[in-house]
């Protein structure tokens, strides 16, 4: 009974660890959409420069790119959130099935413990 409270205990530090985890790249992935918003912006002041300058359009150009490839890093970004999301809730089903194992053994081992003692 004390190993199947043990293995509780570290499935919920894992568990909590994940949750870090998830919290992390859910900051990571804001910061990439504002700076998605911040280049979209930047483009759009752009864009309107261009027809006045070489510079200005090869600025635009180069932003653009950024912004592709802060777009990309965002949806691998996304996927790997969905991936840990996923893990996270078999990791909960699994941890919820100890538990009940734990409250069974234990509810059986107090009974067992009653009607052997009196």
């Amino acid at each position: 009974m004390l190993k199947l409270a043990g293995n509780h205990k570290k499935e919920k530090e894992k568990l909590h660890q994940k949750i870090i985890e998830l919290q992390k790249k859910l900051d990571d992935k804001q910061r990439l959409e504002l700076e998605i918003k911040q280049m979209e912006g930047a483009m759009e002041v752009t864009k309107h420069m261009t027809h006045e300058d070489f510079e200005a359009k090869k600025n635009f150009e180069s932003i653009k790119e950024d912004l592709k490839e802060k777009e990309e890093e965002l949806e691998d970004l996304e996927e790997l959130n969905q991936s840990l999301v996923i893990k996270e809730r078999l990791i909960n089903d699994e941890l919820q099935d100890a538990r009940k194992e734990l409250i069974f053994v234990s509810f059986f081992s107090s009974n067992f413990i009653i009607n052997h003692v009196y």
